[in-house]
C-alpha cells in the first residue's frame, strides 16, 4: 500500500511539474525611445510583429525583480491587479525606485559589480556598501559616483569608496583591468600580457592606464588595545609623489597615459583625479555607453553589446543609433541613473510579454518580446524567503536577528551554488546543490508543511477555507499571479485521483512543485 501511495504521489508530482513546464513554454516610455528601437529595422516590420503588452501580473513580478531583487508580496500583487488607473505602471516604477527595497538591492548589485561576491573581507564590503547605499539614496550623479571611487583618498573608515581600491590590494594592474571593464566596457585585461589580438589595444596602453594607480599608499595608524597589544585604529589612503609600473618584457617604467594616447598635465599626486576626469568627460566615447548598456542588459535580458565589456570592433552594438541616443540623453540629464531607469522601464519594449508569436519566436536581437532570463543568485534567494514566509517562521526574533539569519542563509546558498565563476557573474544556472537545498532544506520543508505552526502553508490552510481561495493564495505567494483555469482543473483531478486521506498533503505537493518550477526560477 505504501509503495502504491508513493508511486502515485510521484506520478502526480510529475504531472504538476509537466503542467508548469508547459505553461512556461506558452509564455514564451517614451515614444522617442520606442521609435528608435524600430527605426533602424523598418525593413523587418513586415516580418517581425512585436508581442503584445505583458499582463499586469507579469509586469509587476518583472519590475519587482529588476528593481528590488525579489518577487512582490501577495498584498502588492492583489492591490496592483485591482488598481484600475491607466498610469499605475508608471506610478509603480516611481514607487519602487523610491523604496528602501530598491536601495537594498542596488547596493548589493553595485557591490557585486565593484568587488565581486567574495566575502573574505566583511569589513571592506560593509564599508563600501554603506557608501554605495548613501550615494544611491542621494541619487548621486553617475559621473560623480565613479570619480569618488577612482580618486578615493583619506580615511578608509570615513570614506567607504576607498574600499573599492583596497579590494584589489591597490594593485595598479588589477585596478586598471577592472576599472576599464566596468566603467568603460573595454576588455583591457587581454592587453596585460600581450597586444590585444582582435582590438586596437596594445600592451603599453594597458600599462599606461595602470600607471594612474601606481602611487597609492596605505598608511595604518596603530594604537594600544586593552590587552597591551597593538591594533589598527585607522587606515588612510594617500597619494605618493612617485609611483611606477613596469612593462613585463622591457622592465621599463611606463608613464600614465590615457587610452587616446594623451598624457595628464596634472601633478603625480592628482593623477587618479585626472583619470576620472578623462573617463567621465562628455567626449569620452565609452563612459556613458558602458553604463547604459549595462542597465539596459539588466532590464532587457541582453545588452546592445555582449559581453558587457566587449566594446570594440569584435562585438559591434546591435542597435548603435539607439545606444548613442540613450547615452547622450543620459548625459544631458545629468548622469541621473534613476532617470535612465525610468526611461527604459516605461518603454513598450520592456513591458512586452515574453510570450512570442510565429513571427518573433526566434528573435533575440530586436527586443520584439521580453527575453526570459534566469534569476540572479540574490534574486532567487530573496524571492525564496518571500515565498516561504521566512519572517513568519521567525516571528519571535527581532529585526537584527532576522537580518543576521538572512545573511547566514545567503552565504550558505551562495556557497552551495558556487561553480567557480560566481564572483562577478550576475546570472547563474541552477545546480544540483541548489536543487537539493530547495527540496530538502529546512526552510522550504518547514514553510511547506501543513503541520508546522507558523509555517506559510499551515497559515494558508487555516485562514483560507475554500479550495479556490487556497489555490489563489498559494499561486500568489509563489508565482505572483492567480492560477489559470487549466491549473485549477488539473488540481481538481489531482485531488480526486489522490490516495491521500488528508487533502492538506496535496496542497503540500502543489506548493513544493510551484516553488521548484522553472516559472519561479526565471524572470519572464
Amino acid at each position: 500500500m505504501m509503495k502504491a501511495l508513493s508511486h502515485t504521489r510521484n506520478n502526480l508530482l510529475k504531472g504538476l511539474l509537466i503542467l508548469i513546464c508547459v505553461s512556461i513554454i506558452l509564455w514564451n516610455v517614451s515614444p522617442s525611445v520606442e521609435g528608435r528601437i524600430w527605426s533602424s529595422t523598418k525593413h523587418l516590420e513586415e516580418e517581425i510583429k512585436p508581442s503584445k503588452q505583458s499582463s499586469d501580473a507579469e509586469f509587476l513580478r518583472r519590475v519587482h525583480l529588476d528593481l528590488t531583487g525579489k518577487i512582490p508580496t501577495v498584498e502588492a500583487v492583489v492591490d496592483f491587479l485591482e488598481d484600475g488607473s491607466k498610469d499605475k505602471r508608471e506610478k509603480k516604477i516611481d514607487e519602487l525606485i523610491g523604496s528602501e527595497l530598491y536601495l537594498d538591492y542596488w547596493t548589493r548589485l553595485w557591490s557585486n559589480w565593484l568587488i565581486g561576491r567574495d566575502d573574505n573581507n566583511r569589513e571592506q564590503r560593509l564599508g563600501l556598501e554603506q557608501w554605495i547605499r548613501q550615494s544611491l539614496a542621494q541619487n548621486m550623479p553617475y559621473n560623480q559616483f565613479v570619480t569618488a571611487l577612482i580618486a578615493a583618498e583619506g580615511s578608509v573608515e570615513e570614506n567607504g569608496a576607498a574600499n573599492y581600491l583596497l579590494r584589489y590590494d591597490l594593485s595598479p594592474v588589477d585596478l586598471a583591468a577592472h576599472t576599464s571593464r566596468l566603467f568603460l566596457g573595454l576588455p583591457m585585461q587581454c592587453a596585460q600580457c600581450h597586444d590585444h589580438k582582435t582590438e586596437a589595444w596594445y600592451q603599453e596602453d594597458f600599462y599606461g592606464l595602470a600607471a594612474f594607480f601606481a602611487n597609492i599608499r596605505l598608511e595604518e595608524i596603530r594604537e594600544m588595545d586593552e590587552d597591551g597589544g597593538e591594533r589598527v585604529a585607522e587606515r588612510i589612503l594617500k597619494n605618493a609623489p612617485k609611483g611606477s609600473v613596469y612593462m613585463p618584457e622591457t622592465h621599463q617604467p611606463t608613464p600614465p597615459s590615457f587610452l587616446d594616447g594623451t598624457r595628464p598635465t596634472t601633478p603625480t599626486v592628482k593623477q587618479r583625479q585626472a583619470l576620472s576626469e578623462w573617463m567621465t568627460n562628455k567626449d569620452n566615447p565609452y563612459f556613458c555607453h558602458a553604463i547604459v548598456n549595462r542597465i539596459w542588459a539588466h532590464f532587457m535580458g541582453k545588452g546592445f553589446v555582449e559581453p558587457l565589456d566587449g566594446f570594440g570592433e569584435e562585438f559591434p552594438p546591435s542597435n548603435p543609433k539607439l545606444l548613442d541616443w540613450l547615452a547622450k540623453d543620459f548625459m544631458i540629464h545629468g548622469y541621473d541613473l534613476r532617470y535612465l531607469m525610468r526611461t527604459l522601464l516605461n518603454t513598450k519594449a520592456y513591458q512586452r510579454t515574453s510570450e512570442t508569436n510565429k513571427s518573433n519566436q526566434y528573435d533575440d536581437l530586436y527586443y520584439s518580446h521580453a527575453y526570459v532570463k534566469p534569476l540572479t543568485a540574490e534574486q532567487f534567494f530573496y524571492s525564496m524567503l518571500e515565498s516561504t514566509g521566512f519572517e513568519r517562521l521567525q516571528k519571535r526574533r527581532d529585526r537584527g536577528q532576522l537580518e543576521n539569519m538572512k545573511r547566514r542563509y545567503l552565504e550558505r546558498f551562495l556557497f552551495l551554488i558556487d561553480n567557480g565563476e560566481m564572483e562577478e557573474v550576475e546570472a547563474f544556472n541552477g545546480t544540483v546543490p541548489q536543487a537539493l537545498m530547495m527540496i530538502n532544506g529546512s526552510l522550504v520543508n518547514d514553510s511547506g508543511s501543513h503541520k508546522e505552526r507558523g509555517g506559510l502553508l499551515h497559515h494558508i490552510l487555516k485562514t483560507k477555507r475554500t479550495k479556490r481561495d487556497r489555490l489563489n493564495q498559494i499561486y500568489l505567494t509563489t508565482l505572483s499571479r492567480y492560477p489559470r483555469t487549466s491549473e485549477r482543473t488539473y488540481f481538481d483531478r489531482y485531488l480526486r485521483s489522490s490516495l491521500y486521506r488528508n487533502d492538506a498533503l496535496a496542497y503540500e505537493d502543489l506548493y513544493w512543485a510551484l516553488l521548484n518550477s522553472a516559472e519561479f526560477a526565471l524572470n519572464h
